[in-house]
Formats: C-alpha cells, structure tokens, sequence
C-alpha cells in the first residue's frame, strides 16, 4: 500500500473515531434519538449527492445495490438496536470481529490468502484492541452484543463485495447508500422514537451538529473513500487496519473529553501499532484453484 493510501485510510480512521466522540455527545448526553439521526444524515448525504444518482447506472448495479444494504439499513439497524442494551465497552470490542469476519468471507468468496506474518499481525492487533478497551467489571454479556455482533458481519459481507462492482465512481456509492438508508431509518424513527417536533425543540443543535458531522466527516468522506480503496486492495490489507479507530478515539477522548490515559491504553498501542505496519506492509496472495 503506497503512503498516499495508508494515509488516506488513517484519515477515515480519524473521522470513524470522531464519530464515536460526537455520537457520544449527542446520544448520551444531549438524547438524540439514534434513528432520528440517521435519518437526517442520511438526508443531507442525499441532498448534496443528488446529482451523482442520476449518473449512468454501473455494470454490477445489483451488486452496488447489495452493497449499499449491507453498510447501510443492516448495519445501521442492527448496530442501533444493539447499542440501546449492549455497554460501550463491549460493543467497541466486538466491533474489532469485522476483521476475522472480512477475512473469513474474503478467504471463501475471493480467494485471497494472507501471509503467515499478516495473520499473527491480525491477531496481535485485535489482542491490543481488546487490552486497550476492556474494563473489568464493565463488560457483561448481552443480547445487544448479539446485535452488534450481527451489525458487523453486514458491514463484513458489504466490503467484500465491495471488490466485485467494478470501477465504480465512489461519489456514486455514497449517493445510493443514503437513498436505501433514508427510507428505512425515517420508518424506524417513525415506530420507536418521539416525534420530530419535540426532538428539535429539545435537541436541535446536538442533532444537528451530529448529523453534519456523520455526513460530511463519515459517509462522504471516510465511507467514500474506504470504497475507492477496497476497489484497489486487497480486502485482507484494508479493513485489518481499522483497528486503528478505537487507538485514535483513545487519543480524542484524552485530548477532548477528559479521559484518563491509562496503562492497558499505552499497552494496547503498543501492541496495535507495529501490527498495523505488517499488515500495509505485506501483501495477501491468491489462492490457486
């Protein structure tokens, strides 16, 4: 992977982290509905992306279709619906599975085989993840794991196809993504939240700032470019390095938030970061036969 990629990646990284910081802000502490917010994001990613949707449809638009339910509605749904039981610590963790679950299904569906180092690389990566956000006492199972659990494999099988779409303008996968995510989160709003009335009397600046945030920072520009760069690498090389969103959000909650810097966080770095050079490092070789 050349610098300009890696660095481009790590710039989603950040924007990924940032969001988990205002999520935060809006949802726990300012009560924005979740799918209230969503819906708006994915309002506004429409409302500047329109004009992308009325380019020419791409060869494999089923497939960008599939794409678009997996890191869209399936994502988003399941990930809300865990993140109203499951705690913070164990969903941040079990969100690290989209790395096993990436390279299961790109190992079964195209053929890509990671080297020996690259796999211990994976592991020792996800080992320090998990050192970095566990929290004794705090991490208890919950039906809502099940959910986020189920959220990422989506978001797994959505950039594995990813690789099969073909040379497909990025700015056109983010514009159709809003269209499928719009619907259905304005229904699920609509069924299990208050109305938007009382919601923008209370909560108007914490939404909004949220919900700009997430289209600009997130769908157009991190989700936009993840695209682009599973169209040019290896599915294997890409999605094990965002590990580094939960090291960059440590980073943000210390300088923005207050967060303490504790040992388990310096550990876990150290575990994460050497890992994640193997990983851009060495390249995944394809399977004969």
């Amino acid at each position: 992977m050349s610098a300009r990629d890696f660095s481009i990646l790590m710039i989603c990284n950040l924007c990924w982290a940032g969001n988990l910081a205002v999520g935060a802000w809006a949802l726990g502490r300012h009560d924005v509905p979740p799918f209230m917010l969503a819906a708006l994001r994915a309002g506004l990613v429409m409302l500047i992306m329109t004009p992308f949707l009325f380019r020419p449809k791409p060869r494999f638009f089923i497939r960008l279709i599939m794409v678009c339910i997996c890191v869209g509605p399936l994502h988003l749904g399941f990930l809300y619906t865990g993140l109203q039981t499951a705690s913070a610590t164990g969903s941040g963790i079990v969100s690290q599975m989209l790395i096993p679950f990436a390279a299961i299904l790109s190992i079964i569906f195209l053929r890509e085989r990671p080297g020996g180092l690259t796999i211990v690389a994976i592991i020792g990566a996800f080992v320090g993840s998990v050192i970095m956000m566990y929290e004794p006492g705090r991490l208890q199972l919950d039906t809502g794991l099940i959910y986020v659990g189920a959220a990422y494999l989506a978001l797994a099988a959505g950039s594995v196809l990813m690789r099969t779409v073909g040379d497909v303008d990025w700015r056109i996968y983010v514009a159709w993504v809003s269209v499928i995510v719009l619907p259905v989160m304005v229904v699920m709003s609509g069924l299990t939240e208050p109305g938007p009335i009382t919601v923008w009397s209370q909560s108007k600046w914490p939404l909004m700032v949220a919900a700009l945030y997430a289209a600009l920072c997130v769908s157009i520009l991190a989700h936009g470019q993840y695209f682009s760069l599973l169209q040019r690498h290896d599915v294997n090389r890409v999605v094990p390095l965002t590990i580094m969103t939960p090291l960059f959000a440590a980073i943000l909650g210390i300088a923005f938030l207050g967060d303490a810097l504790s040992s388990r966080m310096i550990i876990g770095a150290l575990f994460i970061l050497p890992c994640v050079y193997i990983i851009a490092s060495h390249k995944p070789r394809k399977m004969e036969g």
